[in-house]
Order: structure tokens, then C-alpha cells, then sequence
């Protein structure tokens, strides 16, 4: 039988069909004596003997569409002279109950109904030629029905195969998609983390390799100074030192930057209430205020915002010397507003930012916000 399943299924199939056309064969002898005599034997074992080998060709022929059809026209014509040979003894005839599943089996329903047909024909005129209109027309109608029953049951079985063959497809497919999806993950995790390292180098080099760089140059002048003018050299060791300070806290920052920021399990309103209230703490009034509904912000705006915050009360609690603290959260359509204002004293004098600021700027503006010192 064709390939319509498992190898175990086709090995099944293929020895179904082998007993089935010997059972014919022993009954067909059995309950016809006149079929045992030597002429008639001789030739009835050689057909039955073509049939099977048909059978046993059949899945060595399935990839050819004209080999196909050549072994299952060459069944039909068996079986057609097996019933002329036998004179209509026997139980001949059901040999078609293998021709007409094979055709569905092996071409498409429109296909395979026309060698229906076409067995259905050499049915009735092989019975016609030996018995007459009345065997012929006898066997026709319960051929028929028959034929039918084995048509629907091999059409279920063909679908039930192209059903199996598509699920595997799918499974197949699905499973490619999940080892692309997994492969695009890594490459998005690679590139998420070289961003990273790249953010994490930029920052070192603009605020920490800036610090070493003028605590070098302060030591050097130190060393040339030291023995011609030892005040001036003292001058460049203390800013040196205090350059030295800068950097440790720049780098403390940076550490503090890369851990997680409580806005990620927690409010904006809640997180900033909270450095509100450290500072409140250590003795410096501080008030904060929300206004507007609070909106649902993406973490890298939530976590801009916080830093925002807590650069600014550091730097008031570090720099400003004030009394007085207030801090406004403002959800207005379409934007979020964030206010830091003290009494205190200010650096307006600076021409040039501290690295702190520089940072937030940075981080608000690729947000497609603004900071303003």
C-alpha cells in the first residue's frame, strides 16, 4: 500500500492486502471445485500470483504519477480477467475491495472516483460476458454500495493523514519560530549589554578621567614646586586631595546610579516623598507637593525624575546652606514636572556645572525633556 502513514502503518496496510487476496484465493478453490481443475488452477495462481506482486510494487511505484496509475489500471484488468477465467465462481470479485482503496489512497478524490468507475464498469461487463444482464446487474448494486464504503472510509483516512502531516508542520514551524525568537533574545540581551558598557565607559571617562587628569597635573606641578616653592606645592597636594575626594563621591554616585532605584517597586510620588523626608530629617524643612492625577510614566522616565530629585537635594543639603526646601511634582497632559527651589545661597557664580547636573541633563534629554539649574 502507499505511504498514507507511519512505516508501521504502510507495513500494516501492505500485509492486510497480501491476506485478504490469499483468503480469496483459498476460499475462491474451496467453494468452487470446478476452479481445482489443472488448466483453470494453473491460471487463477499465476493472476492471483500478478496481484500480489502488483501490491508489493506498489509503494516502490507511488513517487511516479504514470507508474501509479499503470499498476492500479493493471489491478483492474486482474481482477476483470480472473472473473472471466473463473466464470464468475468464486469470491473473485472482492479483489476490487483492495483495487478501490488503493486508488483513493494513491490520487486525489476526483481522480480516484473515476477508477472507481472504471472498476465498476469492468465489473458489471466482466459478469455480463459470463453469466449474463442479470448476474452482471445483481452484482452492480451491492458493488456499488460497497465501493462507496470504501471510497468514504479511505477519503477519511487520507485526510486524517494530510491533518497529521500539516500538525507536524506546524510543530515544526513553531518550534523554528521559538529557536529564532530565542536566538533574537540573545542578540537583543548582547546589545542591551554592550550599551551598557559603553554608557558605563562614557561615564567614567567624563567624570572620573577628568578628576585624574587635573589630580596628575596637580602633582606634577606639586613635584616641581616642591623644592623652589613648597607653599605652592602644598597648594596643588590640597587640591589634589580634594580632587581626589570629588572622584570618590563621583564614583559613589555612579554605584548608587547603577542599582535598582526604588521607583521600581514603588510610586514616583512615594519614592520622591521619601528623600524628601531624609532631608526633612537632618534639619532642613523641606515640604513636597503633588499636583494633577498621577499618570502611568515609562521606568526610564520614573527613574530621570527620581535622580532628579535626589541630585537636587543633595546638592542643597551639600552646596546651598538653606533653610527651606520645596519640592513639586506636577502631571499636567502630555508632560510631568519636576521642581526643586531652596532659599538657600545658590552657585550662580560658577560658570560650569558639576558632573552631577551634567549626568541628569544628559539622561533627561535623551528622554526628550529639558532640565534647567
Amino acid at each position: 500500500m502507499p505511504p498514507t502513514g507511519t512505516h508501521g502503518g504502510a507495513r500494516l496496510s501492505l500485509s492486510i492486502a497480501y491476506l485478504t487476496t490469499a483468503a480469496i484465493y483459498i476460499a475462491s478453490l474451496l467453494s468452487a471445485p470446478g476452479l481445482r481443475e489443472p488448466a483453470t488452477w494453473i491460471v487463477l495462481t499465476l493472476l492471483f500470483a500478478l496481484f500480489a506482486l502488483s501490491i508489493y510494487l506498489l509503494p516502490r511505484f507511488y513517487k511516479s504519477f504514470v507508474r501509479r496509475l499503470g499498476l492500479v489500471l493493471f489491478q483492474s484488468a486482474l481482477v476483470f480477467v480472473t472473473i472471466i477465467v473463473s466464470r464468475g465462481d468464486g469470491s473473485m470479485s472482492i479483489l476490487y475491495f483492495i483495487v478501490v482503496p488503493i486508488a483513493y489512497l494513491s490520487f486525489d478524490f476526483i481522480q480516484a472516483s473515476g477508477l472507481t468507475l472504471l472498476c465498476l464498469g469492468t465489473l458489471f461487463l466482466a459478469y455480463l460476458i459470463v453469466g449474463g444482464l442479470g448476474p452482471a446487474l445483481a452484482v452492480l448494486f451491492p458493488y456499488s454500495g460497497g465501493f462507496a464504503f470504501f471510497a468514504a472510509v479511505s477519503t477519511a483516512l487520507v485526510q486524517q493523514q494530510k491533518d497529521r502531516q500539516r500538525a507536524e508542520q506546524l510543530l515544526a514551524e513553531l518550534e523554528d519560530a521559538h529557536q529564532q525568537l530565542r536566538a533574537y533574545a540573545a542578540q537583543v540581551e548582547a546589545l542591551a549589554v554592550a550599551e551598557e558598557r559603553n554608557r558605563m565607559a562614557r561615564e567614567i571617562h567624563d567624570s572620573l578621567g577628568h578628576y585624574l587628569t587635573a589630580m596628575t597635573m596637580q602633582l606634577q606641578a606639586a613635584g616641581k614646586l616642591v623644592a623652589q616653592d613648597p607653599e605652592r606645592a602644598a597648594e596643588s597636594i590640597a587640591k589634589a586631595e580634594k580632587m581626589a575626594r570629588e572622584s570618590l563621591a563621583e564614583v559613589r554616585r555612579s554605584v548608587a546610579a547603577l542599582r535598582a532605584s526604588p521607583v521600581d517597586t514603588t510610586t514616583l510620588g512615594d519614592a520622591i516623598g521619601e528623600l524628601v523626608q531624609n532631608l526633612h530629617d537632618g534639619g532642613i524643612a523641606t515640604t513636597f507637593t503633588v499636583k494633577g492625577e498621577s499618570q502611568s510614566l515609562p521606568i526610564q522616565a520614573k527613574t530621570a525624575l527620581y535622580r532628579v530629585a535626589q541630585e537636587g537635594l543633595t546638592n542643597v543639603r551639600k552646596h546651598a546652606n538653606a533653610s527651606a526646601v520645596e519640592v513639586k511634582l506636577a502631571y499636567e497632559t502630555g508632560r510631568v514636572t519636576l521642581t526643586v527651589t531652596d532659599n538657600g545661597t545658590g552657585q550662580r557664580s560658577q560658570k560650569s556645572e558639576g558632573f552631577g547636573l551634567l549626568g541628569l541633563r544628559e539622561r533627561v534629554t535623551q528622554l526628550g525633556g529639558s532640565l534647567e539649574a
